[in-house]
């Protein structure tokens, strides 16, 4: 593999562990832009925390799929 593919490939990882924070570790996330955490009752729905899910989730597949399109075709 060149050294093209194993950067994007570690750009891919870093996208992947930056939403898989984003979306199950939100704590970290909420900290670092100084929101507020997540409200405990039950009634209460906070609207951050389903955008942090699907923003993660999307971020964290996008990397995988970048990283391995990347390699599977340079192994072509």
């Amino acid at each position: 593999m060149s050294a093209r593919v194993v950067i994007v490939d570690l750009f891919g990882l870093v996208l992947v562990a930056l939403g898989f924070f984003m979306a199950f570790r939100q704590a970290g996330v909420r900290r670092m832009f100084g929101w507020t955490a997540a409200p405990r009752e039950a009634g209460s729905a906070d609207p951050v925390t389903y955008a942090l899910r699907i923003a993660g989730v999307m971020i964290m597949v996008f990397g995988f799929v970048l990283g391995m399109m990347v390699t599977l075709f340079s192994l072509t």
